[in-house]
């Protein structure tokens, strides 16, 4: 085989490849590395700037990063498209802030407040995949998740401060890109990162106000298994 043959078939698997995708259903998991942003230091410090009773003194998110997992099932259409649903344990968070009680009294009463959040996230995605070879595929996705934050906070200092827990749940969008190598024709090795935006409300002491807002980029390396190859 010569140097031109070799392009030839190089470039005759890249064009015809792109609707490659075999059809089926597929299940898979795998583990990674989450990192939380969304500036919730920021919404303490433009919360508190609002307060009349309080004076911040200093804010810090004291673990940004986890360990993330997820689990997935999904069906490829045979024409690039598909579907997939999935459920993703995003990790927790920590943030540190440190206010005192604004009054005349001195010293005034200080607290030192440690916020726990621990976020999840399940729903479905469509998705498109571009095959460039028999074994080597990229994808790109994109869908809605209904995220879940548990948040419970404990004050550290000697000064009585009421410890408090919350819950809640919104509808984010998700979107994520991937790499995909068919080991054997029934099982894959991927690639991913996904992000998820907006997960909880911004921190605040108002009714319309929680306890801070996310937004969480995964990384993460999974197998998955075909079904009827």
């Amino acid at each position: 085989m010569n140097m031109k043959q070799a392009m030839l078939i190089v470039t005759l698997g890249f064009s015809s490849g792109a609707f490659a995708a075999d059809p089926g259903f597929y299940v898979g998991g795998g583990g990674g590395h989450a990192r939380h942003s969304g500036g919730l230091v920021g919404q303490i410090e433009n919360a508190l700037a609002r307060s009349t009773g309080y004076e911040l003194l200093s804010a810090d998110l004291v673990d940004d990063s986890d360990t993330a997992w997820k689990l997935f099932a999904g069906y490829r259409f045979g024409n690039g498209f598909g579907l997939e649903a999935s459920y993703v344990d995003l990790g927790s968070v920590v943030s540190r802030y440190h206010m005192r009680v604004i009054s005349i009294m001195q010293p005034s009463p200080d607290f030192l407040v440690d916020g726990h959040y621990d976020l999840e996230a399940w729903g479905i995605s469509a998705f498109y995949e571009w095959e460039f070879s028999p074994t080597f595929s990229a994808s790109v996705r994109a869908g809605m998740f209904n995220a879940s934050q548990d948040y419970f906070q404990l004050n550290t200092t000697i000064y009585e401060y009421p410890d408090f827990s919350h819950s809640s749940d919104d509808t984010v969008p998700g979107f994520g890109l991937g790499l995909n190598w068919r080991v054997t024709p029934s099982v894959d090795l991927r690639l991913d990162h996904d992000r998820y935006q907006g997960i909880g409300k911004r921190f605040g002491f108002d009714a319309e106000d929680t306890n801070g807002r996310f937004d969480v980029g995964v990384t993460s390396l999974n197998l998955a298994v075909r079904f009827g190859r």
